[in-house]
């Protein structure tokens, strides 16, 4: 189903224009670009080299390269030659290796594909791993055997990407997906966002994370869209040019985290905005967990006066399991949003699509109840976009994948484990199941304290933060890790932290046992941006917090 769908999609763009435009990585050099004709006859052609050198039933593959040319057309390649592929991050020289060797292991691959000259960096990290018998194979060194005729039909039981979550919450896991799941969710993510073959689409996002994955690469190309990639690091360091780009290719379509809006709030200035037009960006969706409703409105207001419009920005959720949007605005219907229920006016909401409406309700997650309207609950789902489950986790696949609903029996619901409220069609994300602290009688997000802690202090990076229970059975105790912002400094420390202290005790009755004030890129991030408040607070606990901190 999803081949067939690509395979259609670029042949009917054939060579009248680019679908797709991989942005050069230093000054003077050339975009590279392709058309529909361009991008299948490199898939089909990388399809035949890869089934002269393995068979989809030997395994999956691992993608460990960049995102450029090469991996694009070994993605596609490999799905047409029917393979189930795995989009790893490479290796990075002088950082631990733990989280890429635990991929490989789980993921067992057949082969191990790079590019770029990553095979020794590859296979020095691989040294530390398990299993060294997997071959890390250079894709340029395959040879080419040319089409040979078209591929053979892919097996619709087997799964076609292995989306690994970000591990936020504990080691990273293997979602199995369908052609059927992708196909589904990139249908449910264009109608809602109103996108079709005339948009033009840009990514920054890392390729081997599922919102860049599927709404980098997957979203654009099924809706027959142009899609603009800019490599992630260049966006890190200059997060101008995402918004310059934007404005050069009359992008409709893009977004991040919410670091990534921050990051242009910090750090583009009024110089590098002269002569940008922002007003085709008609799509800015925000996927954070929760989405902050200020840093929407700053963004909104700052970027006006370059022809964003305000509805244009707006919050989205999602998560691997479910191959990736749950829930996200429709942006010509924000100005219909009500006000927010009691306890979230500082969430930005996501809008859910009417398609949703009966595949998404909010659990009382001990009674498995549906909770009343305007009471937080966590997030259930069900439809064509759940995932196939984790590979090779039987139990943890029952668990999460078919949860049964007491109100009326109904099974194969999904369980996400966050936490939000629902007004009418809108949902406020307000956090994780498992960063709940405990005061009181009352479950109160983390992220609550975190925000309420930063709006204490302007150097405070409330983005940067984990407020966490030192001892799980002892409630109304934290301790709170947040970050400087960057080039940031606080000149009386102990009044600030005092501020803090007095701010949550007043707000919640939580007493802030401990309190620590860090520079900017210290706390452990997933690959997607997110505190790893678990790695944390089980680090707390066992004493060695001070090895995590970077």
């Amino acid at each position: 189903m999803l081949v067939e769908r690509l395979r259609l999609r670029l042949l009917r763009q054939g060579d009248d224009r680019p679908v797709v435009t991989i942005c050069g990585g230093r000054a003077g050099q050339p975009d590279q670009v392709f058309s529909g004709t361009d991008l299948h006859e490199a898939a089909e052609q990388r399809a035949a080299a890869l089934a002269h050198f393995a068979s989809p039933d030997d395994g999956p593959l691992a993608l460990v390269m960049p995102c450029g040319a090469q991996f694009l057309i070994t993605l596609f390649g490999a799905l047409y030659a029917g393979f189930t592929v795995a989009a790893v991050a490479p290796p990075r020289p002088g950082v631990a290796t733990t989280r890429f060797n635990e991929i490989i292991l789980d993921c067992a691959p057949a082969a191990i594909l790079c590019s770029d000259g990553l095979k020794p960096r590859i296979e020095t990290a691989r040294s530390a791993g398990a299993d060294q018998s997997i071959p890390v194979v250079d894709i340029e060194t395959l040879p080419c055997p040319g089409a040979g005729g078209r591929p053979p039909v892919p097996d619709p039981d087997r799964p076609v990407i292995l989306q690994y979550t970000s591990g936020s919450t504990r080691a990273p896991k293997a979602v199995t997906l369908s052609g059927a799941n992708i196909v589904a969710n990139a249908d449910l993510a264009n109608g809602t966002w109103g996108r079709d073959d005339t948009d033009v689409y840009l990514t920054w996002l890392p390729h081997f994370h599922d919102m860049g994955l599927m709404g980098g690469f997957f979203y654009p190309l099924l809706a027959g869209a142009r899609t603009v990639l800019l490599d992630p690091l260049h966006m890190i360091q200059r997060p101008e040019r995402w918004l310059r780009l934007i404005s050069d290719h009359g992008v409709t379509c893009s977004g991040g985290p919410a670091f990534a809006f921050s990051h242009c709030l910090q750090n583009v200035t009024d110089d590098q905005c002269v002569g940008l037009d922002l007003s085709r960006w008609t799509s800015a969706f925000c996927g954070a967990e929760p989405v902050p409703a200020a840093l929407m409105t700053a963004f909104r207001e700052r970027f006006a006066p370059y022809g964003l419009n305000p509805h244009a920005v707006f919050g989205s959720y999602g998560l691997a399991e479910y191959t990736l949007m749950v829930a996200g605005g429709n942006p010509t219907l924000d100005s219909e949003r009500p006000s927010p229920p009691p306890g979230c006016a500082a969430i930005e909401p996501c809008r859910i699509a009417p398609e949703m409406e009966s595949d998404l309700r909010l659990v009382d997650p001990e009674t498995r109840k549906s909770v009343n309207a305007g009471e937080a609950g966590e997030v259930w789902v069900r439809g064509p976009s759940v995932a196939q489950g984790y590979r090779d986790e039987p139990a943890l696949t029952a668990a999460a994948f078919n949860a049964v609903l007491v109100d009326d029996g109904s099974s194969g619901w999904l369980r996400t484990g966050d936490i939000a409220v629902r007004q009418d069609r809108w949902l406020y994300v307000t956090g994780r199941l498992k960063d709940m602290l405990f005061a009181n009688g009352r479950k109160i997000p983390a992220t609550d304290v975190e925000w309420l802690a930063g709006e204490q202090d302007s150097a405070l990076n409330p983005m940067a933060a984990a407020a966490l229970m030192p001892d799980e059975l002892i409630t109304g105790k934290a301790i709170l890790l947040i970050e400087l912002k960057r080039r940031a400094r606080i000149t009386d420390k102990a009044a600030t932290v005092a501020h803090i202290r007095r701010a949550v005790a007043a707000a919640w009755g939580i007493e802030l046992t401990e309190v620590r004030l860090l520079p900017s890129g210290t706390l452990p991030r997933t690959t997607s941006g997110k505190i790893q408040r678990r790695i944390l607070a089980n680090a707390w606990r066992e004493g060695s917090i001070d090895r995590v901190l970077q």
